[in-house]
């Protein structure tokens, strides 16, 4: 049975261990936000808080989050041409 519980349990682990960013990309990332921050003329480009916008817009884009993106856009210039399509 604790066999059957560890086994469970690294189901779990392997994939988060596995999505946990490199430390090099974090610190790239960092380095971006904060020049695109100063760049941009922001008040606090230092502080955790102040770059969380930049980090944000630094965060690469999931497939998933890609076809969202698609049909969102696809939705809204259907209803730009047509105002009586179905859900404009």
């Amino acid at each position: 049975m604790k066999f059957l519980a560890a086994c469970l349990a690294s189901l779990f682990l392997v994939p988060a261990i596995a999505q946990t960013p490199k430390p090099g990309a974090q610190d790239s990332a960092r380095a971006a936000a904060v020049k695109r921050c100063k760049e941009n003329r922001g008040a606090d480009c230092e502080s955790r808080d102040g770059l969380n916008e930049w980090l944000r817009q630094e965060r690469p884009i999931t497939p998933e989050e890609q076809q969202a993106a698609a049909g969102a856009r696809k939705h809204r210039e259907t209803c730009a041409g047509n105002k009586k399509a179905p859900g404009c």
